[in-house]
């Protein structure tokens, strides 16, 4: 009884820790806000998991009770295991990567967070103290907001958004919608007046947290649950008449609100607001809303291609590569998620995944407005589907993390315990048997699985993570310790090598534009090049690897590579412009320049609304000479074809009209006055344009004025001057 006792307190510490991951964040590591809090969650799961196996193993009375919200979960997380098993790339659907950290890995562990957590907190009291728990981990969180708000703190991803120690102002957001509810679910649920002003202040808190993480679609969620949960508690609260009157006040408030919001939506004091003026924007024309549903649509044309079970988890990325559209090149390059739950859950499970998903909602409100035995007052009934509305709504916008995962699901389970503790009220109580193996055996048996668990889990992507940040960050020691914690990362063999090869690529690409020594510059690109090819093997439908290696080929002058992986890339995604871009710069790299005009040519037709495209389709119809094809698309535009740009510059130059790229440095120099910030180094690039046009005095007069502007150019100007009047180019 005593190994009981402290198996039992250990799991219910353990599950009472789970809050206090919204405050992990692991600076020293790749992706901090993100891998620290899975890491810690995992290894924390498993912990209690095994503490569990031996309670439940010894004594019947630690094993699950039945229910349709325990059935659902668990045929969700079968659905999703099938799913995954017959998907693109099992390996990713099962791990996920750093970025996400989710996979079939996070939703075994969430189950088993569930089936623990509902196993041990077997009383209201317990859960109770849990949400409480919770309820005090948002207020460290509010606080550390209100220092992001004051300036004290840092707002991590930049701008006026809090984000809190999730690094994200969306994750932040649900974080406080679910911690508004529970702090409302715990008022209604207590007679003392005090603990009411606490709960109170803390949802007062929350809401403050929320409004300034400028979360649309949450913020919409909130005030729709609230809605809701006013719209029930006027409905059907029959005992408390003033509740009543209240929730009919709440529904008169928000409407007026909004009322008044619509009023002054165009005024300068909605549009001065960072949080209002987002909302004043939204339309079915504004861009976020037109890309979202674009998104949405790609979506939807990978759901027909494999309708049934989807294409497993974390494969969105090649759904958003295949079905590309085009009108969003002013967007993301990449997308690994819908922005939308439902159809995220629909690409990696399909409609068995997706409505397995439903069926945990559904399960829940059966219980919480269907059973007449149960302990759920009108007033926490309508909180609880309040939240849920709430979060559904919330989920058409966005997409999940780890925190909002465990909150969602710590409800179902208090839902849960609470259905199968009225169950077992009603129902003949019986005297559990213990099993009849040793206690002592069933101990050794788990610590040792658990401990194999926790390494294989956990260890190798966590020792990767560590070694890829080291890598990418300078070291005392130079270059070549750089390289040696690269092929340590890649040593482990984790979840995370997709990322270290991609990052160890990109840092090559970072070390070659340097003065490195030329023999580790050469190292560096060869192991890139070897281990992106590995990659490419491992994951030969993902385009993105493909234009990541050839635009790395290249900028290290390796354009015929290139171009096969360039032409690969194409075959994968047709209608992205940025890889025909690539692609028209290996030609360019080879003197092709016909076959860079064509590859433009198809890119252009492809979105002619992208400037960019259009640019660049101009710059190659001048190394090719083309000019009156550079007029067509250059002057409605521009109003000239001497644009001020350096890939213009370099064009005009290569073709050797030197007139055009001294009008051009021309332009930006008087700009450049015109602002106030004349520039030394344009009068140097004149002087250039004017000594190879041989227009010799006005390069030395322009040497001569850079000179003035910067003094400390005068030994370099005077040996330039000094050359040219010899007669010499330098």
């Amino acid at each position: 009884m005593n190994i009981e006792r402290i198996l039992r307190s250990l799991v219910i510490g353990g599950v009472f820790l789970t809050p206090f991951l919204a405050l992990v964040v692991l600076n020293d590591m790749f992706f901090p806000f993100i891998t620290g809090k899975n890491f810690a969650f995992r290894a924390l799961v498993e912990i209690i998991f095994g503490a569990w196996l031996v309670l439940a193993l010894t004594s019947p009375s630690y094993r699950p009770k039945r229910s349709w919200i325990l059935i659902a979960l668990g045929a969700f997380v079968v659905v999703m295991t099938v799913a995954d098993l017959f998907g693109v790339n099992i390996s990713r659907s099962f791990w996920s990567n750093y970025e996400r950290m989710e996979g079939l890995v996070t939703l075994l562990h969430l189950f088993a967070y569930f089936v623990v957590a509902t196993s041990v907190l077997t009383t209201e009291k317990l859960w109770e103290r849990l949400l409480q728990v919770s309820l005090g981990a948002s207020v460290i969180v509010g606080i550390y907001g209100l220092f992001q708000l004051s300036g004290a703190i840092t707002i991590n991803q930049g701008g006026v958004r809090l984000d809190a120690t999730f690094g994200n102002a969306t994750y932040l957001a649900v974080y406080m919608l679910f911690h508004i509810f529970i702090a409302a679910l715990l008022s209604v649920r207590t007679r003392f007046s005090l603990l009411r002003l606490v709960y109170g202040a803390t949802m007062l808190l929350n809401v403050f947290i929320l409004y300034h993480t400028a979360t649309r679609g949450t913020i919409l969620g909130l005030i729709g649950g609230v809605l809701l949960t006013a719209l029930l508690i006027a409905l059907f609260e029959r005992e408390r008449p003033l509740f009543r009157k209240i929730a009919g006040g709440v529904i008169i408030g928000v409407i007026v609100l909004a009322g008044v919001f619509f009023a002054i939506k165009d005024t300068n004091f909605v549009k001065k607001s960072p949080v209002l003026s987002r909302f004043s924007g939204i339309s079915l024309q504004e861009q976020t809303t037109k890309s979202r549903f674009q998104i949405w649509g790609m979506a939807i044309e990978g759901f027909k291609e494999n309708p049934l079970l989807g294409w497993g988890q974390d494969n969105f990325n090649l759904v958003f590569n295949k079905y590309y559209d085009s009108r969003l090149y002013d967007q993301e390059p990449f997308f690994d998620r819908a922005h939308n739950v439902f159809l995220d859950w629909l690409i990696a499970g399909g409609i068995v995944g997706l409505l397995a998903y439903l069926s945990i909602f559904a399960a829940a409100l059966f219980y919480i407005w269907r059973r007449r035995d149960n302990s759920f007052s009108v007033m926490e009934k309508s909180v609880i589907t309040g939240l849920f509305a709430a979060y559904f709504f919330q989920n058409l916008f966005v997409f999940d993390n780890l925190i909002s995962y465990v909150l969602f699901v710590t409800m179902l389970g208090y839902i849960h315990t609470m259905a199968t503790m009225t169950t077992a009220k009603n129902s003949e109580q019986k005297e559990p048997v213990r099993s009849a193996i040793p206690e002592h055996t069933v101990m050794a048996i788990v610590l040792v699985a658990t401990i194999i668990l926790i390494y294989a889990v956990n260890a190798k992507g966590f020792l990767a993570n560590r070694a890829l940040i080291q890598g990418m960050t300078p070291q005392e020691a130079g270059l070549e310790k750089n390289i040696e914690y690269f092929k340590k990362a890649l040593a482990y063999n984790s979840f995370g090598t997709p990322e270290v090869r991609e990052h160890l690529m990109q840092t090559t690409g970072r070390i070659v534009s340097t003065g490195a020594p030329q023999d580790m510059k050469q190292k560096f690109i060869l192991l890139a090049r070897d281990e992106m090819g590995k990659q490419i093997k491992e994951t030969p439908d993902d385009m993105r690897y493909e234009l990541l290696i050839g635009s790395f080929l290249n900028s290290v002058g390796a354009p015929d590579e290139a171009i096969a992986h360039l032409e690969r890339a194409i075959e994968l995604s047709p209608s992205k412009q940025s890889t025909y871009f690539e692609l028209a710069n290996s030609y360019l790299g080879k003197g092709q320049y016909d076959k860079a005009l064509l590859t433009m040519k198809t890119a252009y037709e492809i979105e002619p609304k992208n400037g960019t495209a259009r640019d660049i389709y101009a710059v190659i119809a001048i190394y090719n000479k083309n000019f009156d094809l550079a007029k067509e698309l250059l002057v409605p535009v521009y109003g000239t074809i001497a644009v001020p740009d350096d890939r213009f510059i370099q064009a005009f130059a290569a073709v050797k009209d030197y007139e055009t790229v001294i009008n051009i440095w021309k332009e930006r120099i008087l700009k450049a006055q015109t602002a106030g910030a004349d520039n030394a180094q344009f009068h140097v690039s004149l002087a250039a344009a004017y000594l190879a046009n041989e227009e010799r005095t006005k390069a030395i007069a322009e040497l001569e004025k850079a000179t003035e502007l910067n003094p400390e150019f005068k030994a370099q100007a005077d040996y330039y001057i000094g050359e040219i009047r010899a007669g010499r180019n330098p």
